[in-house]
């Protein structure tokens, strides 16, 4: 019969995709096992290196230096303590592709690490710099300093914006701070009821808390330049809001930006925006430079959309917790309902009614 070669080719091809199947996924798991074999058969290998005070150009004889190893459900440290040379070293470290190594140590209050990699044998001496503490804010100030309101949702009537700011330690210590009370925090103001706030920093052992208008980084920071990045939203009522930025550290250089179809911006401290391109996007820039330290700067923000009655009541019902929401809608119905009924013209009964006393009696007509 000429359908049964066919019925054939089928099951031939269909074996033949399983076949190949199963060699690929027996490949996959060879694979994974001898990477694994190759992992187990690694020798254990030894971790050293020297810590060094970058202030004085000393060694850092007896502080205590901990190697961590962490993977994504567990984490382990071995410490060692520095000799008279600074020098320190972990012995017979087993080595496994799961886990990230990294070498700590604290000095004056200030933490100093490296990631190492051990998946290619033992790595070179590590030099780790230390330097003396500073607790003085004068030793900080900020190279630039960028804002840019990136969205508006019409609906909440919030503003989404993104910061960046490259903080400078020129001095040849580390600032540490706290010592002096709040005020000696690396400080960075928010506009009044700002809320989503997410904080990306690189400063080693870095904690974000919140004070007065803003939030405050408690992490020390070493010679050299750092970026902190920030976004949060904020809201604003009307088609115009104005906000005010402090600058405590002061900046070389202000970049405020928006793109132009989001929102207008303008300062009467720094100037109107002009027109500029990014990438096909047409922005609106204003360009500053030579902020001093402690300088408050205000800036307009108009054109903003408004929300209408639909946006506001979307708005509300988006806010109620979902355990709510059916109870509220319910809520809703029930009030529509006597509204309903309050409302609704009476209709006439269909039960019928007695004559009145004083209408005359019926004729008979008949015959």
């Amino acid at each position: 019969m000429p359908t049964t070669p066919m019925r054939l080719t089928r099951h031939a091809s269909r074996r033949t995709t399983a076949a190949a199947l199963l060699l690929a996924i027996c490949a996959l798991l060879l694979a994974t096992t001898a990477a694994e074999r190759a992992a187990a058969q690694q020798p254990p290998v030894t971790v050293s290196g020297r810590i060094i005070n970058a202030t004085t150009a000393a060694a850092v004889p007896g502080l205590t230096v901990t190697l961590h190893m962490q993977t994504a459900q567990t984490q382990d440290a071995v410490s060692a303590v520095t000799d008279a040379q600074g020098r320190f070293h972990f012995a017979d470290i087993a080595v496994d592709p799961a886990v990230v190594y990294a070498v700590s140590a604290r000095y004056q209050d200030a933490l100093y690490g490296a990631q190492i990699n051990l998946r290619d044998g033992a790595p070179p001496p590590l030099t780790i710099q230390v330097y003396d503490a500073a607790y003085d804010l004068d030793v900080i100030r900020v190279d630039s300093s960028s804002l840019l309101f990136a969205d508006t949702d019409r609906a909440t009537q919030t503003i989404a914006a993104l910061e960046i700011v490259k903080v400078v330690n020129d001095s040849d210590h580390t600032f540490v701070p706290g010592s002096q009370g709040p005020m000696s925090l690396l400080r960075f103001g928010l506009p009044p009821g700002s809320q989503g706030l997410q904080v990306d920093t690189r400063l080693l052992g870095a904690d974000i808390v919140q004070v007065d208008r803003g939030f405050a980084v408690l992490g020390s920071v070493p010679p050299g330049a750092h970026d902190i990045m920030f976004t949060y939203t904020f809201p604003y009522d009307g088609a115009e809001t104005t906000i005010s930025k402090s600058f405590p550290f002061g900046a070389n250089s202000l970049r405020v930006l928006s793109p132009q179809e989001t929102l207008a911006i303008h300062s009467a401290d720094i100037g109107a925006a002009h027109p500029v391109s990014i990438g096909e996007r047409p922005y609106r820039l204003i360009e500053a430079a030579d902020i001093r330290r402690g300088a408050r700067i205000s800036l307009s923000l108009t054109d903003l959309p408004r929300a209408t009655l639909s946006d506001r009541a979307t708005a509300t019902l988006t806010a109620i917790p979902y355990q709510y929401t059916a109870p509220a809608l319910l809520s809703l119905f029930l009030i529509a309902l006597i509204i309903f009924a309050l409302i609704r013209p009476r209709h006439p009964s269909n039960a019928p009614t007695a004559p009145a006393q004083n209408a005359p009696a019926e004729r008979d007509d008949a015959p």
